[in-house]
């Protein structure tokens, strides 16, 4: 059967977004910025540079800009608020980065489902070098800036958000860092920090599959150009559908490919999937290529709890290619994802259920038995997550596509745009192209 070939190219990176406006606010220079991802979530970050008294030039909105920056320390006391919207990213970064710059009183708030969301893992461990907050577990956080004392941190969840957080910290205050990272996370302030010409050392880590970080100051960020790749985890929607789908091979160019952040690739290829990378040069100082996605016949798998931080973020959509796989489909390891934008745990098991699949829930996963032929309907709470709400967009399109248009109803499609906002765009696409005869 021929089939067309669809080419998708992604806005950039969340996480690299992110951190290329907070690291050119820390330097001092013209920093160039392409691909720049205008979602609400990185806008944020962005905006909330501005206090540091960064000034930016070109359109913004096009995603490629320059930033002018004074360095890391603002000339004068600042007392201001940031409101971070829909971002744990965001705003546990900048907690990290305000703490350690004397005179900054900054008031870190967001939106409701934000609110909810654990602050103490990021307040606690910098109190204990000086930091000071009020309060500590939950937005909104006003963060007095100190001089803090040198920094030593066991970093045992496998967050990179807190290990990140504790870097900038040792970065805006200008202290060492000793940071053990017991279980492995996402590398992009290391990889972007030295891309800047920070040096800091990762070595392995006794007894332990982790790594010891070190850093002493000073610490010096060089301008540079941060070319962003696009960004994996909303690519990972549509490699989903691509492999769902009996019609249509995708391409998806440019795309990021960092060893922490493609793992899910290795799951879905595990279940059966046909998907082939191309590696390019790198940018920013991560690895990233394209991706070539084909129709694929998968099966169910159990995730091991070693792979979970790797694939935090794309637990949704890959619960969604184990519903239409052959066999059992099972994570366990994964109680971080109850402390994300909603508790994705209870939100994928109360919509799989609402569809009519018998799951069974743990505190840490979920178990189901999959369904290549599935083809219910039901209503689905989006639970003001973006992600939940992508991932069941993924299943109603491919039902769809698939000629079996159940009578999914999904709540909440407005919260894509804190990451994603043209995916509605991208999948309507996706789904109004016929194949060739």
């Amino acid at each position: 059967m021929n089939m067309d070939t669809v080419k998708f190219n992604f806005k950039g990176d969340k996480s690299i977004s992110h951190r290329s406006a907070i690291f050119s606010a820390l330097g001092k220079g013209i920093f160039e910025i392409r691909n720049f991802l205008t979602a609400e979530d990185t806008m944020n970050t962005l905006n909330a540079m501005t206090h540091l008294g960064i000034r930016v030039e070109g359109d913004v909105h096009s995603g490629n800009f320059r930033i002018i920056s004074s360095g890391r320390n603002p000339e004068k006391p600042e007392k201001f608020t940031v409101d971070l919207g829909n971002s744990g990213t965001g705003s546990r970064l900048l907690m990290g980065l305000f703490s350690g710059m004397p005179g900054i009183e900054a008031t870190i708030t967001g939106d409701e489902s934000l609110k909810k969301r654990p602050m103490g893992r990021i307040t606690k461990p910098l109190v204990s070098v000086g930091g000071v907050f009020e309060p500590i577990d939950s937005l909104p956080i006003t963060v007095y800036g100190r001089k803090l004392l040198p920094i030593m941190h066991v970093e045992s969840i496998g967050s990179a958000q807190i290990k990140s957080a504790m870097m900038l910290a040792a970065i805006s205050s200008g202290v060492p860092l000793r940071l053990e990272e017991r279980i492995p996370s996402r590398d992009h302030t290391e990889n972007m920090l030295q891309f800047c010409g920070v040096h800091l050392t990762k070595e392995p880590l006794d007894n332990s599959p982790g790594f010891l970080i070190e850093m002493e100051p000073p610490y010096i960020i060089q301008p540079v150009l941060f070319d962003i790749w696009g960004d994996i985890s909303s690519a990972s929607f549509f490699i989903v559908l691509g492999l769902l789908n009996r019609k249509k091979k995708v391409i998806i160019e440019n795309v990021l490919l960092n060893p922490y952040r493609d793992k899910f690739i290795k799951i879905l290829k595990d279940m059966g999937a046909n998907i082939e990378i191309i590696e390019k040069k790198e940018k920013c100082g991560e690895k990233g290529g394209d991706i070539i996605v084909s129709p694929s016949e998968l099966r169910g798998i159990n995730i091991s709890p070693l792979d979970i931080p790797s694939i935090i973020d794309e637990l949704p959509i890959l619960t969604i290619a184990g519903l239409l796989s052959t066999g059992t489909f099972s994570f366990r390891g994964a109680a971080e994802l109850r402390h994300k934008e909603s508790d994705r745990i209870s939100a994928m098991v109360n919509n799989l259920k609402a569809v009519g699949v018998h799951v069974q829930e743990f505190p840490d996963g979920l178990s189901f038995e999959g369904n290549p032929e599935f083809a219910s309907g039901g209503s689905i709470n989006g639970y003001l997550d973006h992600r939940i709400v992508m991932s069941f967009e993924v299943l109603k399109s491919v039902l769809e596509m698939n000629g079996k248009p159940g009578s999914l109803q999904i709540e909440g499609r407005q919260w894509v745009t804190t990451s994603f906002p043209d995916f509605f765009e991208k999948i309507q696409d996706f789904s109004d192209l016929e194949p060739k005869k």
